[in-house]
């Protein structure tokens, strides 16, 4: 594995940034993005937009800065915190978890999630309802509580470790959509560094959004103010190759290369996309040509930012590439031989834009 990409995967997956307040990542992104490029501003939603100049249509690549979390919505009087899920949280990820509350100021306080009946000495038989869990700081009461800086509307991270995994696999926290971020920033990297030999580009526009995790939010601004023809979301996707699923039931396998989104939807929503068909041919097509493995995915329980995106103004030319990932919004796993092919299928897309 390239050691250099491990390790700023590890820095970009350890930043809190719960939707809503990435702005920590944000500028450290940013930083980053204008080592690439000049033209690379913040807008009011706290997306970060770097302009890469080239030839042909202008297009959108969009990876999300935010993580789920939860936000403190109580201190009670013995000093334990309440909370509201921000995005898509499942109550069996909840029990006995690591946590970590962001106060006003930005100090980092340690905690520990569980659940009113922790298993000793009452245990429960069905799974309970998030409202039912609570984070234990260490205080002993709610005045020392509130003196640490916790107070209503701070932000949590739950902490899952990051770790390699076998010859290829990292597990860490916010892989989704770190891992996307960092493939953003490698195709910039790469970019900026090609010599004079390389091959044209389009009008490019690396989007790297806020709020994806609650509705789509940031990528609906950007899209507005970059007005893109073309557009390719950058997003994990499920991986379920696990015991006890069913071949007919697949998603997407871990070190098959990336995910070619072909159509999704939100559970219970009309919130999702039919991707573009002359954009998921056009993505098949040149992974044929170069010989870069990927896997046509149709996913009815999630979305991505090419949904926001391609209804903007009269509509943009949309669709997504997807990183294969097991334990979605948990502690998360990736293959970094998938890391590595989407950032090949990316950058060969992007120039097939331009011809």
């Amino acid at each position: 594995m390239d050691e250099l990409l491990i390790d700023r995967l590890g820095d970009l997956c350890g930043a809190h940034a719960v939707s809503g307040y990435e702005g920590t990542l944000a500028a450290e992104v940013r930083r980053e993005a204008e080592g690439y490029t000049p033209e690379v501003r913040t807008d009011t939603l706290g997306n970060v937009i770097a302009h890469v100049p080239g030839d042909g249509p202008r297009v959108m690549v969009a990876a999300h800065l935010d993580e789920i979390g939860l936000m403190v919505s109580h201190i009670d009087e013995r000093g334990f915190l309440f909370f509201a899920p921000v995005g898509g949280h499942r109550p069996q990820n909840l029990f006995a978890r690591a946590c970590t509350v962001k106060t006003d100021d930005g100090s980092l306080v340690p905690g520990l999630i569980n659940h009113m009946k922790p298993g000793r000495p009452q245990a429960i038989e069905t799974l309970p309802e998030i409202d039912e869990f609570f984070i234990d700081v260490g205080a002993s009461t709610k005045q020392e509580a509130e003196e640490m800086g916790l107070e209503i509307g701070n932000t949590v991270s739950i902490d899952y470790e990051f770790r390699r995994l076998g010859r290829h696999r990292l597990m860490a926290k916010a892989l989704d959509d770190r891992a996307l971020v960092l493939i953003q920033l490698e195709a910039m990297r790469r970019i900026s560094e090609s010599g004079p030999e390389a091959a044209a580009l389009p009008d490019l526009y690396f989007a790297f959004t806020t709020q994806e995790e609650v509705g789509l939010r940031g990528a609906r601004t950007a899209a507005y103010s970059i007005d893109p023809d073309y557009a390719v979301a950058l997003d994990i996707t499920v991986a379920n190759d696990l015991p006890g699923s069913e071949t007919r039931e697949a998603i997407t396998t871990l070190d098959a290369g990336p995910g070619i989104k072909m159509m999704d939807r939100l559970s219970g929503s009309h919130i999702g996309i039919i991707s573009d068909p002359e954009v998921a041919r056009g993505m098949k097509s040149v992974a044929r040509e170069h010989d870069i493995p990927f896997q046509p995915e149709v996913f009815m329980a999630g979305s991505t930012d090419a949904a926001a995106i391609q209804l903007e103004r009269a509509g943009t030319a949309a669709g997504a590439l997807l990183l294969p990932t097991r334990y979605v919004h948990a502690h998360e796993v990736v293959s970094m031989r998938d890391v590595a092919a989407m950032t090949e299928l990316l950058l060969r897309y992007l120039e097939s834009l331009a011809q």
